[in-house]
Parts: C-alpha cells; sequence; structure tokens
C-alpha cells in the first residue's frame, strides 16, 4: 500500500499554534533579507494609469453590503478601473523611519507585508488596450505582460462569468513575501490578505453600480501561465469579474496560452521554501473546466441544529441614511490597524451595524461556509460573555456569561490589544464537513470567506467611527473556548474592534493623485481627505 494521500486538513493541523508551538518556536526575523513589499519587472512596458481617479461616493455601509449604487457610472473605463484599483489596493500612507520609508495600503495586510499582487485581464476598455497587466502601485501603472484579448483564455479556465466582463482582476500571492515572518502557516494569509483586498474591491465596485463576482474555482496551471507567475514563488488567489454582462463574448476561438517568464527584480536577497505551503496548494488545485464546474455544485454542508434556551440579543443596526454615515472613500482612507484600544465601550447599534454588513451576502461561487462567534467585553446593552451570531434569526445567542478580557487576550496569542478590544470577532468554519463536501479547494474557500467577512468587519468598524485589527491564535484553544456549540469547527481569522486610545490621521491618495473635482469638498469648506 501506499502512503496515505495529503490533504489541506494535514496542513491546518500542521500549522496550528499552541503555547507550546509557539515558545518554542526557534525562527527569528532576519531583517537584512526581508521581502520588498514591490513586484518590480525588468524591461517592460507600462501604462500610467489616470492621476485624476474618481472617489467612490456610495454610503459606505449600503456598498460594503453590495447594493449596487443607482448613481455609479454603472461602465467600466480606465478611470474606473484606477478607482477600483486604488480603492482596492492603492498606497495611503507614507511613513519614514530613519532613512527608510514605508506605504500602507487601502486594505490590510497581515504583518503590513502586502503578499497579494493584482493583475488586470481587459477585453479592451476605453483607455486601455485588450491585454494581461501587473499593477504596480508604487508607480500607479499598469504593467503590460501580454497583447491581445485572453477573454477566451480565461473563460477556458474559469467559466462564463469572465467571458462577460470586459476586466477581470486576479488575485495572486507572492509566498516569500509573507512566509518570511509566518513561516508555513502563511498559506493561510494568502487568502486572509486576499480576501481583505476582495472586500474593499466589492465594495468600490458596487459604489460605481458594477456586478462583480469573485472566483475560487479555476484552473490553477492555466491561469498561473496567463499571468506568468513561476512555480513555486508566486500562485493565484481568486479572479473577480469586474461589470459582469457588459462585454461581448471575444469572437476567436481559445488559442492557449503560451509560456512567459517576465524577469522581476529579486523578492530578497534568499528565499526559504516551505514545502507545506506548495503541498497545500498543490492538493487542492483544480485541473480542468470540468473539475471547476463539478467543484461549484458542491453543496454546503448540512448546519447542526441544536436545541436550546439560550438568551437571545435581536440585532439593531443603524439606518445609514437616518445616522449620516460616510461615503465609502472616506472609509476606506480612514481605515488602518488599530494599535491600542481605549477600553471604552461601544453601542449596541454599532456592533450590529458591524456584524450586519459583515455576515451580508458575497457574490462567490461557494454558498457561505463562515461561522460568526465573539467575545464581547463592553458593549453598551449587550451582558458580558461569549456569542454566537445566528444568521437566520438575526440575533446573538449569549454562550457563557461573564468578564472575559483575559480570555479574548489569551486566545489571541495573549495580546493585551484583545483583552482591550471591546469585541473579538472568530470567525470559525467546520472544515471536516467543507472538505467532506467541497474537497481540498474547500479549505481555500474558507479561508477566503473568512478574509472577505474580516475585511468588512475592518471596513464596518471605520463608517461607525471606531478601530479594528486583525489576529492570530491558539487555534484548539478557540475551538476549546467555544465548545460545545463549536465542537468541530476551527478558527479562521479573528478580529477585534473598539475605541482606539489615540487619534489617527486619515491616510490619504498616493502618489500624487488628484481627486475628481466633480466630486464636492466637505460642508465645512474643505477638500475632502486625501487631496494633495
Amino acid at each position: 500500500m501506499g502512503a496515505p494521500s495529503y490533504s489541506t486538513l494535514d496542513y491546518h493541523e500542521e500549522t496550528k499554534h499552541s503555547e507550546l508551538s509557539v515558545r518554542l518556536s526557534a525562527h527569528y526575523l532576519d531583517w537584512e533579507n526581508k521581502p520588498s513589499p514591490f513586484k518590480t519587472y525588468r524591461n517592460l512596458p507600462s501604462v500610467p494609469l489616470p492621476r485624476d481617479i474618481p472617489r467612490p461616493g456610495q454610503g459606505s455601509q449600503a456598498a460594503i453590503k453590495g447594493v449596487l449604487s443607482a448613481t455609479g457610472k454603472g461602465r467600466v473605463d480606465l478611470r474606473t478601473l484606477a478607482e477600483v484599483l486604488f480603492f482596492s489596493a492603492g498606497l495611503t500612507r507614507r511613513v519614514g523611519i530613519g532613512n527608510q520609508t514605508y506605504y500602507m495600503r487601502a486594505a490590510s495586510a497581515t504583518g503590513a507585508l502586502y503578499p497579494i499582487e493584482l493583475y488586470v485581464v481587459s477585453g479592451g476598455i476605453e483607455g486601455l488596450s485588450a491585454g494581461v497587466y501587473h499593477f504596480d502601485p508604487l508607480g500607479f501603472a499598469l504593467v503590460k505582460l501580454r497583447d491581445g484579448d485572453y477573454r477566451s483564455e480565461l473563460g477556458a479556465a474559469c467559466g462564463r462569468d469572465c467571458l462577460f466582463s470586459p476586466v477581470t482582476i486576479a488575485l495572486t500571492s507572492l509566498a516569500w513575501r509573507n512566509a518570511w515572518k509566518y513561516q508555513a502557516r502563511s498559506y493561510r494569509h494568502w487568502f486572509w490578505d486576499g480576501g481583505v483586498i476582495a472586500a474593499n474591491l466589492l465594495a468600490t465596485c458596487s459604489s460605481e453600480g458594477l456586478a462583480t463576482k469573485l472566483s475560487v474555482g479555476f484552473v490553477d496551471a492555466e491561469i498561473d501561465r496567463l499571468l506568468g507567475l513561476q512555480r513555486g514563488e508566486e500562485a493565484s488567489v481568486a479572479l473577480a469579474s469586474v461589470g459582469m454582462g457588459l462585454a461581448k463574448v471575444p469572437q476567436r476561438a481559445t488559442k492557449g496560452v503560451l509560456e512567459t517568464s517576465p524577469e522581476a527584480e529579486p523578492t530578497s536577497k534568499g528565499e526559504v521554501v516551505y514545502p507545506a505551503i506548495w503541498r497545500a496548494n498543490e492538493v487542492s488545485s483544480l485541473a480542468g473546466l470540468a473539475e471547476v464546474e463539478s467543484w461549484r455544485e458542491g453543496s454546503r454542508p448540512a448546519p447542526r441544529g441544536e436545541a436550546h434556551d439560550r438568551a437571545k440579543f435581536r440585532l439593531r443596526p443603524w439606518n445609514e441614511e437616518g445616522h449620516g454615515a460616510s461615503p465609502l472613500s472616506e472609509v476606506i482612507l480612514r481605515r488602518g490597524s488599530t494599535r491600542r484600544f481605549a477600553r471604552k465601550s461601544i453601542s449596541f447599534e454599532a456592533l450590529s451595524t458591524i456584524i450586519d454588513a459583515s455576515t451580508s451576502d458575497i457574490p462567490i461561487d461557494f454558498l457561505p461556509l463562515i461561522d460568526f462567534y465573539m467575545i464581547a467585553n463592553d458593549v453598551q446593552g449587550l451582558p458580558q460573555g461569549s456569542y454566537f451570531f445566528n444568521r437566520g434569526a438575526g440575533s446573538l445567542e449569549q454562550l457563557k456569561a461573564g468578564h472575559l478580557r483575559s480570555m479574548s487576550a489569551y486566545l489571541c496569542l495573549e495580546q493585551p490589544l484583545f483583552g482591550d478590544a471591546s469585541v473579538v470577532f472568530f470567525l470559525m468554519a467546520d472544515l471536516g464537513q467543507v472538505v467532506s463536501s467541497l474537497g481540498d479547494r474547500g479549505y481555500r474557500a474558507a479561508q477566503f470567506e473568512a478574509g472577505i467577512r474580516a475585511g468588512k468587519i475592518y471596513l464596518s468598524s471605520y463608517s461607525v467611527l471606531i478601530g479594528a485589527s486583525g489576529s492570530t491564535f491558539f487555534d484548539d484553544a478557540v475551538t476549546e473556548f467555544f465548545s460545545p456549540h463549536a465542537k468541530g469547527k476551527s478558527a479562521m481569522i479573528a478580529v477585534g474592534v473598539g475605541v482606539p486610545a489615540y487619534k489617527a490621521l486619515p491616510g490619504t491618495i498616493l502618489p500624487q493623485l488628484r481627486v475628481d473635482p466633480t466630486i464636492p469638498p466637505h460642508p465645512d469648506g474643505t477638500s475632502p481627505p486625501g487631496q494633495i
């Protein structure tokens, strides 16, 4: 008999954090070998993106929930594409430390390492010829990798959604950029960081009235070849078909994609390969379009019913129009990762608004897999304790009562920040049922959905004028704490929310981009945040 096959469940078990694994780790950060956060190609032409980008002006909560704006442009041209790229992954902050310059971006990233790259497959739009491009956030330009309309090849690898969209944005991960700090566990981060960017992307597209669909199911080898990715260094994470229904199907038949290896600057002086990452990616890959379509037909694991008499608290989200919520552009520029919480209370209405937006439907090629658990440390009108969000009933169900600040800190690797937070969310999935139903690709799906929902928590928290910060965790301790309700479930990601203990300046629009003059200034006469 041969050796048993490797699965993503094996990978997940191998990369769990525990008190013992964290304390015994000999890993250290080699700052002299830290990877560059920017991918730079050598000797390739680029197309500058417009500097007068529009700003997503829809109310933030509606945009986060995916309500298509009736006043958005409703079409994709180069300026709209620039807007989507900037508010998904553009540079919003520049910080000088010593003689080094560091940049922060529109969406958060674990360790501020920014492993996710964005590529554009264009069928030809106003201002941009058909081709395959890489998004360069530092130069705010598109680097051309291939010339011509490759939507037929894209459709052959991911299905019809890509055929009817004028533009598809591909999210990839440069593995070493995150593994430098997080080692083999960083494969999880591909989908967390990609999901957070996808949350921004979906909200921005909604603000422009553009129907958008995310795909986790695609033929990996074909997409990686189309984008010219180096095997064992970078791989595709997800696809976003932007402006669905706005394009005609390409006339020419699929002709295949020739191999290309565009030369890029080295990420750092040397790289360490973590085989577990590539084993997990290989075993969860899909080999052909028939396999992709079969995967999409997989059903969601059946939820387990449970009789109980737990205390219930029905959500009371704010009405956005009556509450005067900020437009999406301001929220994205305001967003950061809170480093200190003030141990102050937040209102139950604010919490309800965050949960309502974060659990909203996602236009993606699988059904929801993620459950919301949380520890409430200081919420007005909500007793301290742990909770499960019952999506069908729209209510929080109390699991345990009591003062749990020390527990929320402990579960998040004993970080005081998450003991100070008003609420700490733990997004969980039954991975056994997920992989049984959706195969190893389901592991990617669960992690990616968790990343998107974490991104929605970030955006909706900043929209109600509080802060948020993501965290890793002691895996089995989280499951044990929320059991018996969470028995068999695994934590995907944790996010703390609360009142920041300091006042942070909002981000701006970099590099030296101009704000669309058709957008009026604030009522107080000042220019909108981001004006340079």
